[in-house]
């Protein structure tokens, strides 16, 4: 009994020990962390509105945006994170379009679990580099094959979910943004 009461009090003391270096060390590096994710979304939003000199955040009803000036301080386009489920797990993506919201000026994937060596090409500059100057005037499908039309993306080869999973959740952002502006 003696014996089981000093392994259990190790135990919880450890535990004890463990979570408060645990919530320090997350104290002492939220700074850090936090600075890092700034800047990786400033690089995305300069990346993905290229002709962007400045921006500033912005609400489009309840979503959240970067409004895109040039400059001569000219709205040049917005850009927006998405997210959405892929074929692993959560899809995180910069969007740029223009200021006119009639085509998709890039995109940049910031975020995904996708499959090593299938999904995950989703982050290659191929794929990515197939959404600029999409046209927004018909929803963007992905095709199997070479597209035809200049709302059409070619799906990767054996992750033909993950390039799916990209165009819905860049789709479905777009009718949102459009519905509430």
């Amino acid at each position: 009994m003696k014996q089981s009461f000093k392994m259990i009090f190790s135990l919880c003391l450890i535990a004890v020990v463990s979570a408060v270096v645990l919530a320090k060390v997350y104290q002492i590096t939220q700074p850090a962390i936090t600075a890092n994710e700034k800047k990786a979304t400033e690089v995305a939003v300069y990346k993905v509105v290229s002709a962007a000199n400045s921006y500033k955040e912005a609400k489009i009803g309840e979503i959240d945006i970067f409004k895109c000036y040039d400059e001569n301080n000219k709205l040049c386009g917005f850009a927006f994170t998405v997210e959405g489920v892929g074929y692993q797990d959560l899809i995180k993506v910069m969007v740029g379009v223009s200021a006119d919201f009639n085509k998709i000026l890039a995109i940049e994937v910031l975020e995904n679990s996708e499959t090593p060596g299938l999904g995950n090409k989703i982050e290659t500059p191929w794929f990515e580099n197939q959404f600029q100057n999409l046209d927004l005037q018909n929803k963007i499908t992905v095709v199997k094959g070479v597209p035809q039309k200049n709302s059409e993306i070619q799906a990767i080869t054996g992750a033909t979910i993950s390039s799916e999973a990209v165009v819905d959740i860049v789709n479905n952002k777009i009718e949102e943004l459009k519905k509430s502006k």
